[in-house]
């Protein structure tokens, strides 16, 4: 062989053993590639529309959801009159708070009304039984004032000192089933929590008891309205006239209004507690800053008046310079809330 030949031979030789080093390497960007589309696209999937994402990983609002494990939620569906309440799927939630090792959270989808409704279950990380529990009722509306990793923390803390904790996202909210009604037949997804907590083997159904924020509030008063088997409740800046709410608050919210409940005043109405305090047959405690920035004080002021004149057991609690959530007065504001339902407690 000429030496020309062998040049090029030698030459032929390299340029393969360079093709199958590139189609190596192609192979395995490639193989990268989709493991990383894989890997994000189950972390960002948010389980919006019908249905959890059931045992895979996936973050939402810095949250990071996974299968509940060995340590999920049972439930005692024998407990359950029908089928509201049931846990249609459950994830365990992880938070970076210093709770994190006491409590343990669950995000759920429970029935309501035939809809999957999401919600979460805040527990004691231990296994003792006989907790009282504390439904906890959201304010906002739809994705506003939804409940999100700094809601968590605030409702671990609620577990951490010895109760378990429900809260709903209210339905149409957050992926779940239905529409949001801003007190309407979603108080439902709020009644509904009692059978599910009932159902639950570490819960003390002889101990249950309400605490609502704002739109929460008027939520917790619907509930009482409705009837909710609950030893005592507790609202913070609670909503308690709408047509007032509506006339003092700014156009946005004004349009909020308009589009969830209309403009009937026989809605406005029926999620006022001003007008039916006869109605309102559960010990409460009114807790409410003067100078809230949102609901203004006269919404504590006025039904606390006329539960007075209706012989209603309450107590009124006001704070000089306390905003919307009293966060002025964190530690006022929980001594009296765990004061009041202590007091209420059945030993």
């Amino acid at each position: 062989m000429s030496g020309y030949a062998t040049k090029k031979q030698a030459m032929k030789s390299k340029k393969n053993r360079y093709e199958s080093i590139l189609h190596i390497k192609n192979s395995f960007f490639l193989i990268k590639l989709f493991t990383a589309i894989f890997i994000i696209s189950t972390l960002f999937h948010c389980g919006g529309g019908e249905s959890d994402p059931g045992s895979e990983l996936y973050s939402d609002s810095g949250l990071l959801f996974g299968p509940a494990g060995d340590r999920g939620i049972e439930q005692d569906l024998d407990m359950l009159p029908d089928s509201n309440g049931q846990i249609v799927t459950q994830l365990r939630a992880t938070i970076a708070d210093a709770r994190a090792g006491t409590t343990e959270i669950y995000r759920v989808r429970y029935l309501s009304d035939n809809l999957e409704v999401v919600g979460f279950i805040v527990k004691p990380y231990d296994n003792q039984s006989n907790y009282p529990v504390i439904i906890f009722n959201r304010g906002g509306n739809r994705e506003f004032g939804k409940i999100t990793e700094d809601t968590l923390e605030y409702l671990s803390f609620l577990s951490s000192k010895g109760y378990v904790v429900l809260a709903s996202q209210y339905r149409g909210n957050d992926g779940g089933q239905g529409q949001e009604e801003f007190g309407g037949a979603d108080i439902n997804d709020v009644l509904n929590l009692l059978p599910l907590a009932k159902s639950l083997p570490f819960i003390d159904a002889n101990n249950i008891f309400m605490l609502g924020y704002s739109r929460g509030g008027m939520m917790t008063y619907l509930a009482i309205k409705s009837g909710v088997e609950i030893n005592a409740a507790a609202v913070v800046g609670g909503l308690t006239d709408l047509e007032q709410a509506y006339n003092e608050r700014e156009a946005e919210m004004q349009r909020i209004i308009e589009e969830l409940v209309g403009m009937d005043p026989f809605a406005w109405e029926a999620r006022s507690a001003v007008h039916w305090p006869e109605m309102i047959n559960i010990p409460v405690l009114i807790l409410h800053g003067e100078a809230d920035e949102r609901v203004s004080v006269s919404h504590a002021t006025k039904l606390a008046q006329l539960l007075t004149e209706e012989g209603k057991v309450h107590k009124l609690t006001l704070f000089a310079d306390g905003n919307h959530s009293l966060s002025t007065h964190y530690q006022e504001k929980h001594t009296a809330i765990f004061e009041w339902f202590e007091t209420y407690t059945n030993f």
